[in-house]
Parts: structure tokens; sequence; C-alpha cells
């Protein structure tokens, strides 16, 4: 199950327990360091750092208050955009757009509710459940496939992944869909992107979001919320090469 599902054309990246007044006061204490060291917000402990290949860098973290949930904030050059939450089976269950401010959240219980363990021991999962976004409701509709492949990636073991997401409107029009390849971890229960491409109508964007480095406590630059691959001049070159968004 893909980390970021938009609607519409997929803007600098975007899975989905959050406990009411509970999201704005963890963003406030996240993100009030800027450009600095990730500090998560009290209550909660940072436990892994990712950079991807996109320019982006995600700090992982967990909360008390949310026994279970898996945490994630984002930051790209210019900072956080992204806040979202997973549950214990890597179903999507909320995320917050940033600095906007829509909110993204699963309506449960779901019709089909995504489960790592069902893709770990036989290899494939599917789901569906709706989601709902600035009063929008859409429906989501998809699977997850293990490809049989392992890749090691600066040293994390990762399954390979295909996996295909279609968005429905209210009338159960098409709005969307989202194929490609990505990565899951045993050792984490959760999903890293990697190449995804984003169809509406005649529209097409694909992008490459695949993992570069992954940091744990006591690493160098594990708290760093400044990305260091294909930055700059060199992410606009790659955009171009790859008809990145």
């Amino acid at each position: 199950m893909i980390t970021a599902r938009p609607l519409a054309r997929p803007a600098p990246r975007r899975r989905g327990l959050l406990a009411a007044g509970l999201g704005m006061a963890m963003l406030g204490a996240a993100t009030q360091a800027g450009a600095e060291d990730f500090t998560p917000p009290a209550g909660c402990t940072a436990y892994l750092a990712v950079q991807t290949r996109a320019c982006t860098v995600s700090q992982h973290y967990t909360c008390t208050d949310t026994p279970g949930g898996l945490w994630r904030m984002d930051f790209d050059e210019q900072g956080a955009f992204y806040q979202g939450l997973i549950n214990a089976e890597a179903q999507w269950v909320e995320s917050r757009s940033l600095p906007s401010g829509t909110v993204t959240r699963t309506e449960f219980p779901a019709r089909d509710a995504a489960s790592v363990s069902t893709l770990l021991s036989s290899g494939y999962d599917d789901w569906d459940f709706d989601e709902i976004r600035a009063g929008e409701r859409v429906r989501v509709t998809g699977f997850d496939r293990l490809t049989g492949g392992t890749e090691v990636i600066d040293g994390e073991t990762l399954l390979g992944t295909e996996f295909e997401t279609r968005y429905y409107d209210a009338t159960g029009a098409l709005i969307s869909t989202i194929t490609g390849r990505e990565y899951v971890s045993a050792t984490h229960r959760r999903f890293f992107s990697g190449i995804r491409t984003w169809r509406a109508g005649d529209e097409e964007t694909t992008s490459d979001n695949s993992p570069a480095e992954f940091l744990y406590p006591g690493d160098p630059g594990f708290a760093s919320t400044q990305p260091r691959h294909n930055c700059g001049p060199m992410l606009s070159a790659l955009a171009t090469e790859e008809g990145h968004a």
C-alpha cells in the first residue's frame, strides 16, 4: 500500500487513531524547530529516519497516545509538508497536508482493511475502504503483491511489491489510478515508496521516492530535517529525465 495516494495531480509527496486535538499539537511540537533537527512531540519517540531519492526525508516516530500507531513526518528543502499515521497493519488511518492543513481520514470499519500480515504470509493483500477528505467521500480499492524480489538498501533488507490503487467518487466514477512498485519491510511492518505512476484522464505522472538511506538513533544525521539526495539542480535534472512530478 503506497504511502501517498493523492486524488489529483501529486504534489511533493503524501498513509493514513488520531485523538481529538492531538494532530495539531503534535504538528506544532514537531515542526517548531524549522530547518533544525527533528524533535518528536511530548510522549513520542523517534525511531527511524529515511532519506529518499526524491529530495525528502521522513522522520518516523511512535506516541503513547496512539498505541500501535506509526507516525511519519516528511520534509523537503522548504520544511515539513506531510504528517501521516498508519496502524499496526499498515492501514492508512490519517494524513495531513502541510501547510494547508487539509486532513484525509479513513472511515472505519473498513469494508476490507489493508493487512501487512496477510501480505507477508500469503504474498497478496487487497483492500477496499472509504476516505473523507475536505468533506468528500472517496472509495479506495486496490492490492499489494509481493514480487518475490528482495533488495538491500543501505543495509536494510526490503521485499519488493507491486500495487494498484483506484479512487472512485460517490457516483462510482473512476477519479484516478496509481500503479507501481515499492518496498515492504518485515522488520518495520510498513511500506516504503518506490516508482509509481499516477493517471487521471489524459494526465499521467511518474515519480521515484525510493529510499536511499536508513538512519537510526545514534547515527550521524538521524534527526536531520534536511534532505540530501537529488536536491536542487540535481532534482530538476532527474525530473526532466524520468518525468517526475
